[in-house]
């Protein structure tokens, strides 16, 4: 069982050494962007063609000869064209949202692979240093890239059918304007408790990946794959120190949320994303310090406050003289 209580009040030790002892300015402003980069790893409109109805008022007021007949099927033929053109510009719009979106979750979870490491990297050798962290683990975090992309494929292939389900199953009732009843009901609460499993399952092993996996990767040298089955051997050697490590984070996080509202509250700059990050840097190195801690206390081979030097890798021994560790 790992003893929370010491991993609170080293964590605390830790996090004023690496910002307060003594205070640098400049290593804070380094330390807070590989942080803000860390943290980077978390209808359609029918067209109705009544209001062309309007156009035969036109045709007694202008004194016009147009026949009805012809003048409806003109109305229908106008409705028909606008109908076609507004739903090819809502397809290429949503496709175009889509892409953005896919794209700009590309470009997250990319960057977000490097700062977790980087992160690390100025947590355990206590320091601010962005350039050869990044060129250093680079394979490390384009396999972390990889796997976060294949959790993300497997989440869409889980849970999108169970929406498609849903939508299925809702359309009738849509047409048929009324509420659910009886066994419908019963069909969208299985639905749901299946969706909410299936989200909660998906979240554990994504999350308890990051904590423990990552560190891993960086303290072993070890490619996502490894560190990912290793990760889940930990959780079926220690499930009861896992769980409760996770109600820990989860109480830590909300702790941070009210730290995070209270500094935008005192000063508005702190909804600049990467200001916001820098003005709370205190409570977030405290909480990877106590993530640190625990898992240390599962073995020295997870214990990354012995890395004095990076493990053999691509690039050889590093061109520094690393400080000595806080462990």
């Amino acid at each position: 069982m790992i003893n929370f209580t010491r991993a609170f009040d080293s964590a605390w030790e830790r996090m004023m050494v690496i910002l307060f002892r003594p205070f640098d300015f400049g290593k804070w402003l380094v330390i807070g962007l590989s942080a803000f980069l860390a943290g980077l790893l978390q209808g359609g409109n029918g067209f109705n063609g009544s209001s062309f109805n309007n156009l035969g008022n036109l045709n007694k007021s202008s004194g016009s000869q147009i026949p009805s007949a012809n003048l409806q099927q003109l109305q229908s033929s106008f409705a028909h064209i606008i109908t076609g053109m507004q739903i090819g510009l809502i397809v290429f719009l949503a496709a175009v949202f889509m892409l953005f979106i896919f794209a700009l979750i590309f470009v997250m979870y990319w960057l977000g692979a490097r700062g977790q490491f980087l992160l690390l990297d100025n947590v355990v050798r206590n320091r601010g240093n962005i350039g050869w962290p990044w060129q250093y683990y680079s394979r490390q975090a384009n396999s972390l890239f990889g796997i976060y992309l294949l959790f993300m494929a497997v989440s869409f292939a889980i849970i999108v059918p169970i929406i498609v389900v849903a939508v299925v199953m809702a359309l009738p009732l849509f047409h048929q304007h009324r509420w659910p009843a009886g066994g419908e009901i019963v069909g969208f609460i299985v639905l749901g408790l299946v969706y909410l499993a299936i989200v909660f399952a998906l979240g554990f092993v994504f999350f308890v990946f990051r904590e423990f996996g990552v560190p891993i990767m960086f303290r072993n040298g070890l490619m996502a794959r490894p560190a990912f089955m290793e990760t889940m051997g930990l959780i079926g050697k220690h499930p009861g120190s896992v769980m409760i490590f996770i109600l820990l984070r989860i109480a830590l996080s909300i702790a941070v949320a009210v730290v995070s509202v209270a500094a935008c509250c005192v000063c508005c700059i702190g909804v600049i994303p990467y200001v916001g990050t820098v003005a709370i840097l205190p409570a977030l190195i405290y909480v990877r310090c106590f993530t640190l801690d625990c898992l240390a206390q599962f073995g020295p081979q997870y214990d990354v406050w012995t890395v004095d030097v990076p493990p053999p890798g691509p690039l050889g021994t590093p061109p520094f003289t690393p400080q000595p560790p806080l462990g």
